[in-house]
């Protein structure tokens, strides 16, 4: 519990309201109750549905409440206080007796080790970081400092991973590239992935996401790039800082992705495709070819501006009646030239 004369002091807000009035926890808007605090983004709310205690707000909102705690980033501000009241628990307290960390690995202080995890030769974690139950990390592997690499997670050979990175379960990162050639019967032939992973600190990796190695270079994600589950980083591909992609988008190889883009869910981008920073991309679209114009927003299979695109989607949906109409004006014209030529004998 905290009173929110502490609270605001803890989110760095502006009270209005009573000063020791005690907050137990942070709830959504329309379930918070008596004893909670909440936030909203809107001014248009209805308040006879809210029962919280307080109530988080921008500045400038024009909401009126007993208890107002007047920020400029609701969401950061209530973020906080998630971790607050909600701290993060360690799954472990040290190198678990089943866990195998091999004898030339380097583990920084405090770095706990799960049961049934593997390090493996010349790794090097950094301090305070976790590594949950049946990781598995292969040698020559470099982890920063504050990361948490949950369970299932696999991490190939001389794969870099920074600070407070997170990696959620079933990730696997440094898998082999999808890298082929053919023989003149048609027969495929692997090329040797011998390239690495580059991950930036403060990256978030999502569940059963999988980021592959490339040939020869480097697969590479700058700082802040946060990845949902089920999205494909082929090899050799390298996102900007700051990029955000939602869930089964899949990026194929060699393709170069700016900073702090945005990709909905079901994306497809082609290989050696170059993407401008701040681009948007509308969820299932389909990119083929460069999106070279800053902060454009696209979408469609294949995409397009998303202006054109909503355009052309309506038309598409419409189609059916447009095709009725075509087929009505058709007949019309039929009978105008039957007319014309009964007229005409």
């Amino acid at each position: 519990m905290i009173c929110l004369a502490d609270l605001c002091n803890l989110i760095k807000g502006e009270l209005k309201g009573d000063p020791g009035f005690i907050v137990n926890s942070v709830n959504s808007l329309y379930k918070a109750g008596k004893d909670e605090i909440t936030f909203s983004v809107k001014d248009k709310i209805d308040l006879e549905k809210i029962e919280a205690g307080a109530l988080i707000v921008t500045r400038g909102s024009k909401v009126v409440y007993p208890n107002l705690v007047i920020v400029e980033e609701p969401y950061q501000a209530f973020a906080a206080l998630l971790n607050y009241f909600f701290p993060h628990r360690k799954f472990c307290e040290s190198v678990d007796p089943h866990a195998y960390v091999d004898k030339t690995a380097k583990l920084g202080e405090n770095v706990t080790v799960g049961m049934y995890s593997y390090v493996g030769e010349g790794c090097i974690i950094g301090e305070e970081t976790e590594i949950h139950a049946s990781v598995t990390i292969y040698p020559n592997v470099k982890i920063g400092k504050n990361c948490i690499i949950y369970s299932n997670v696999v991490i190939r050979e001389d794969v870099e991973i920074g600070d407070h990175v997170i990696i959620q379960p079933g990730a696997v990162i440094g898998a082999d590239g999808f890298g082929f050639t053919r023989l003149s019967n048609g027969t495929p032939v692997k090329i040797p992935q011998k390239g690495k992973v580059i991950i930036g600190d403060y990256c978030e990796i999502g569940a059963n996401t999988c980021i592959d190695r490339s040939t020869i270079e480097e697969t590479v994600l700058n700082e802040y790039v946060k990845l949902d589950n089920l999205v494909q980083v082929g090899h050799n591909v390298r996102i900007g800082r700051g990029t955000a992609i939602s869930s089964q988008t899949g990026i194929s190889g060699s393709a170069t992705v700016g900073e702090n883009v945005i990709m909905g869910g079901q994306v497809g981008v082609a290989d050696h495709v170059n993407i401008a920073d701040g681009a948007m991309i509308a969820g299932g679209a389909g990119v083929t070819g460069h999106i070279k114009t800053r902060g454009t927003t696209v979408g469609g299979r294949p995409y397009q501006e998303i202006h054109d695109w909503r355009r052309s989607h309506a038309l598409y949906r419409n189609l059916p009646d447009y095709i009725d109409r075509i087929k009505a004006l058709e007949n019309k014209i039929k009978e105008l030239e039957h007319k014309v030529n009964m007229e005409e004998k």
